[in-house]
């Protein structure tokens, strides 16, 4: 019989299932959140007439749908929390600096990441404001935008938002570049279309097949949810992926510090970026 409520996990089956988490996605979960695990994957364990983790975790590791449900849970755990224009310091400085600085060594075409673009809204800011600036007509500007989430990268491809993603945005760009229909928002097939969303694990050394070497990269609030162990492995190949000269931007609460020697920090002002 399944339980109404909450599904407890216990103790062993918490660690058990967190490394189960950590070895496919990096993302580490303490044990002060172990009511995050049962409040996210109570509903998918009673859809799976499961009365247990004991149950769910065995279900993982031996049922021959073990790698689509994996890919159910992560899209059930990861967290998304994204707006248009976030951090826009960051972008503008791109724009204004960054850039110029490609093309002034010789850079005729600019490949930018956004790496943990969850439902796209980062990467389709820099398209707008890339657009704003009348570079989108002048050079050729490849935006890559790839995420874990199976579920975010379909909202992201659809681009249709509610007003919750426009927090701080200037109304002139949502009634630019966003047709409104009720509560939803539909981005310009036209921005839409600069983007191109693939699903990657920033574990896997191999995320960045897709499309090869980037000039500029965006990992923006993603690190903080990896240990130690990870964070090395992930900026080892942004350090990889990126060309000579190369721009990494993270979030303003993360740091390189510790991590990797390897970059050469720059504080512009409204941010930080690290240079290869």
């Amino acid at each position: 019989m399944i339980q109404i409520g909450t599904i407890k996990i216990k103790d062993d089956e918490f660690v058990e299932l967190k490394d189960i988490i950590y070895n496919s996605s990096a993302i580490s979960f303490s044990d002060s959140k172990k009511y995050l695990l049962e409040n996210r994957l109570t509903k998918r364990l009673q859809e799976l007439n499961f009365s247990s983790f004991k149950d769910y975790i065995y279900y993982l590791k031996y049922n021959v749908k073990k790698k689509e449900e994996m890919e159910i849970l992560l899209n059930l755990v990861t967290i998304n929390e994204t707006y248009f224009l976030r951090e826009r310091a960051q972008m503008d400085y791109m724009i204004k600096t960054v850039i110029p600085e490609l093309q002034a060594k010789g850079k005729r075409s600019i490949r930018i990441w956004s790496s943990a673009s969850s439902s796209g809204e980062e990467a389709y800011s820099m398209a707008i404001l890339l657009n704003e600036a009348g570079l989108l007509n002048r050079m050729s500007i490849e935006i890559y935008a790839s995420d874990i989430n199976t579920e975010v990268l379909e909202t992201a491809r659809q681009a249709v938002y509610r007003s919750v993603s426009f927090r701080g945005v200037p109304q002139q760009i949502v009634d630019k570049y966003f047709t409104k229909d009720g509560f939803s928002f539909k981005l310009d097939p036209a921005i839409a279309s600069q983007v191109k969303f693939f699903q990657g694990n920033l574990l896997s050394p191999m995320v960045a097949s897709k499309f090869g070497k980037a000039d500029i990269i965006f990992c923006r609030n993603v690190l903080i949810y990896f240990d130690m162990e990870a964070k090395i492995k992930v900026i080892e190949t942004f350090h990889k992926t990126l060309n000579d000269p190369g721009y990494l931007f993270l979030g303003h609460s993360e740091t390189l510090n510790k991590i990797s020697d390897k970059f050469q920090m720059k504080n512009f002002g409204g941010g930080i970026v690290y240079l290869k």
